[in-house]
């Protein structure tokens, strides 16, 4: 993907779809995003999200809307002022309305427990258990709850629409941020179904092959147990065996519990939380 005329382009050297948002218009700051924020719709769809931001009722909007299948709609020019920060700030930056590029992937978010045992949306749709991560915010650490995953259709589209807009507009790694980063504790996307790290790592140019830094290997002559979620109390995946190759997904939202991907062939398969302190650096 590249960017033109602050539009982005596909691979197949087409503008992705627009659909013109009413909210917002204004220049940015400078003439051009410093920030990338990512956010989850709180929806089911990319339809729904685009319907929504060309609704007069909405005062919402983003730059572009991700949906679970990797399509891709751009809903404002890079260079233009979407409505999708709020109250936010980010190095001593206050307002990222005015500074920044928004990208909203179609996914649920936090969900809540049915009286059934499953999970349900905010809207109160029933959301398959195959389709849900167990996890604490790290704003919240005592705090765990139900996220709907993130499609790796979507998440890799994510990344190539974040290439493309960084190297067009010089956007560092550390300004790719959530937006429960530039809006602590007010908001909560998108989340820790969201890879935040190894995000940042794909974007900026080191596929995950050559994340030698995020390579680990189990020390354990007993093994290391693979669950659902990070701790103890979670269903167990697997036994990772002594030597066990593992690519660390995440290591910042849970403490000493990692997500991980256990390395079978080169590639990322079984995914869990494993407990950090029986793996070492490859």
């Amino acid at each position: 993907m590249k960017v033109t005329n602050h539009k982005l382009v596909g691979t197949d050297n087409k503008m992705v779809p627009f659909v013109k948002t009413p909210h917002g218009g204004n220049a940015l700051s400078g003439g051009k995003p410093r920030f990338l924020v990512i956010h989850y719709t709180a929806g089911e769809s990319m339809t729904g999200a685009v319907n929504w931001f060309t609704n007069p009722a909405a005062k919402a909007s983003a730059h572009l809307v991700i949906g679970h299948d990797g399509s891709i709609t751009q809903m404002a020019p890079f260079d233009k002022v979407c409505w999708h920060a709020g109250k936010s700030r980010w190095k001593n930056i206050i307002g990222l309305n005015s500074h920044s590029v928004g990208i909203e992937i179609a996914n649920w978010g936090k969900l809540t427990p049915s009286a059934s045992g499953g999970w349900l949306s905010w809207t109160g749709k029933s959301i398959p258990d195959d389709r849900v991560m167990i996890a604490a915010h790290k704003d919240f650490p005592g705090e765990e709850h139900g996220w709907e995953i993130f499609e790796e259709a979507q998440y890799m589209a994510t990344v190539a629409a974040a290439q493309a807009i960084c190297a067009e507009y010089g956007i560092d790694p550390s300004d790719v941020v959530g937006h429960d980063d530039i809006s602590p504790t007010r908001k909560v996307d998108p989340g820790p179904a969201f890879p935040m790290e190894r995000f940042r790592a794909l974007v900026f140019g080191r596929s995950e092959d050559e994340d030698d830094d995020l390579l680990y290997k189990v020390q354990s002559d007993t093994g290391l147990n693979m669950r659902t979620g990070p701790g103890v109390n979670f269903d167990k995946v697997k036994n990772l065996a002594h030597n066990t190759v593992v690519h660390v997904i995440d290591k910042t939202s849970h403490g000493k519990w990692w997500m991980v991907a256990e390395r079978v062939n080169g590639k990322d398969d079984n995914t869990g939380f494993v407990h950090s302190h029986w793996l070492q650096p490859v």
